[in-house]
């Protein structure tokens, strides 16, 4: 990814966080505290996927809904805001990657744990059997 996407990414994923946090009064979002985690813009500009997490997991897909129905104040805001040429049409996602990476430490915890406590018991057996 160019310099230029990368910048465009994170100048669009601070100010949707401050539309978000500032400008939105729908009540599914506000309670639900919504963290922008990452943009991915198209190269066209024409397109960007929108990653969030939100308090409540259970409550993703009605924030999905009123994220998407909060599309046209997004743009409108942006257009003001922002000196780029386009913005984007954006596609609200989830961001599962964060549990995702919890269930992948928790896995490597319970094992190293396991191989903890199978080394314990093989030096407990080697010292009773001296």
């Amino acid at each position: 990814m160019s310099h230029r996407m990368q910048r465009i990414n994170e100048l669009l994923k601070k100010e949707m966080s401050l539309v978000i946090s500032r400008e939105i009064d729908d009540p599914r979002i506000k309670r639900n505290m919504i963290t922008i985690t990452k943009v991915d813009t198209a190269k066209d500009l024409h397109h960007a996927k929108v990653y969030f997490i939100c308090l409540d997991k259970m409550q993703s897909d009605e924030v999905i809904k009123s994220l998407n129905s909060s599309r046209g104040l997004f743009l409108a805001i942006l257009k003001k805001r922002l000196t780029i040429r386009y913005i984007p049409t954006f596609n609200f996602i989830y961001d599962d990657s964060i549990e995702k990476t919890n269930e992948v430490l928790n896995t490597i915890r319970e094992l190293d744990q396991k191989k903890n406590k199978e080394l314990n018991k093989d030096e407990e057996t080697e010292q009773h059997g001296e």
